[in-house]
């Protein structure tokens, strides 16, 4: 697929088929989310990627019900101790855009396998911590449900670069 019909053929995916995915494209989809950018080469992220059935059950009053249809459920979560420490007035920023230019790179991947997903930021987090016994060092940011797509959702419209850019010149 060319990058730009990945880029603007990227859509938030709520619904999916049941294909479940092998270790392999989970992989090249965790691969394509740390090679993303982030401060300082700390690669503050730390993944788990939740396939199972019993262990996606637990996500039950975590979330929206619908994100338990996918075949891959990845809990986004950053570890900041060591930006924390290289740049502490900055740290809290930095890791969640790290952790966003990450999940942008999984979600860009998927859409060149023919998958979709969405990015979830409504969760209960403590819930999700105790669900998955994730330790206290790693932060919650978000959910990224992945799978093959139901039905193509349509485009939504987007705002004319007018509205959106200042030019200073």
């Amino acid at each position: 697929m060319e990058f730009t019909d990945v880029l603007f053929g990227r859509r938030s995916i709520r619904a999916y088929t049941e294909r479940k995915l092998s270790r392999q494209e989970i992989d090249k989809i965790l691969t394509a989310g740390i090679n993303a950018p982030n401060a300082r080469n700390i690669q503050s992220w730390h993944f788990y990627a939740i396939t199972g059935e019993a262990e996606k059950a637990k996500l039950t009053g975590v979330c929206a019900d619908w994100v338990l249809s996918a075949p891959v459920v990845f809990v986004i979560c950053t570890d900041g101790n060591e930006l924390r420490a290289a740049s502490p007035d900055r740290a809290e920023r930095l890791m969640l855009q790290d952790t966003a230019l990450a999940m942008e790179n999984m979600l860009l991947m998927a859409t060149d396998m023919g998958l979709g997903g969405c990015i979830i930021g409504a969760f209960d987090v403590e819930g999700c911590r105790k669900a998955f016994d994730i330790p206290q060092k790693y932060a919650p940011v978000a959910l990224l449900p992945i799978g093959e797509p139901a039905a193509q959702a349509p485009a939504k419209p987007r705002k004319p670069l007018c509205e959106v850019v200042t030019y200073l010149e």
